[in-house]
């Protein structure tokens, strides 16, 4: 059993906010979420190589962002899932719009939702899936930033990287977190591709 944890506010304000893009990216993965505990969950099922299939609960929780822990720790508790084996996807004020990267355990940056699952499952051991949101022009800015919506020129950029994210998980599911990181760390999607040159006939 796999634990695949969006982080967001619950709310229709805060639906479309920087913060939120957590919840986006799961959203693409399943539409048939119920409430259970402090959070609204979906069953998925990943298909391997191999044909084995691998199950999974994605998790919305609804405790608010900065108590996301209240949420992820009882759900890892009662289906004893280890922290390996739980991914997080969350917006990233150090990665540009475009840009997402796949994280293992590591410092939780002053990102209090981590900390809150930290807190409940006594590691930081988890899996995290980074989503760049860009820093705000100011330090002091950030709460505004985070609980703002995207620029509308970035809005397509987003909407690529949350189905790129969405793509991505399924990768983490049956292949691991080092395929991830070798297959979408460096990828840019922020970058206009250049067009292939017609080949010269003579």
């Amino acid at each position: 059993m796999l634990l695949i944890v969006g982080q967001g506010n619950p709310g229709a304000q805060y639906a479309r906010t920087k913060h939120n893009v957590g919840f986006w990216v799961l959203d693409r993965l399943s539409s048939d979420f119920r409430p259970n505990g402090n959070a609204l969950i979906a069953e998925i099922r990943f298909q391997k190589g191999s044909g084995e299939w691998v199950s999974g609960l994605l998790v919305k929780p609804t405790t608010f962002y900065n108590a996301t822990g209240e949420a992820v720790g009882p759900l890892a508790r009662f289906y004893k899932i280890p922290p390996e084996r739980i991914l997080v996807v969350h917006d990233e004020l150090d990665l540009p719009p475009g840009r997402m990267r796949f994280k293992a355990g590591g410092s939780n940056a002053g990102n209090y939702g981590l900390e809150s699952i930290t807190s409940h499952l006594g590691t930081r051991n988890f899996h995290r899936l980074r989503i760049g949101i860009g820093k705000p022009p100011t330090p002091e800015q950030g709460a505004g930033w985070v609980l703002s919506g995207f620029h509308p020129e970035l809005v397509p950029v987003m909407e690529k990287v949350v189905q790129m994210a969405a793509e991505a998980i399924q990768v983490w599911a049956t292949e691991g977190i080092e395929a991830c990181q070798k297959k979408y760390n460096g990828l840019n999607l922020a970058t206009p591709q250049k067009p292939t040159e017609p080949k010269q006939t003579t």
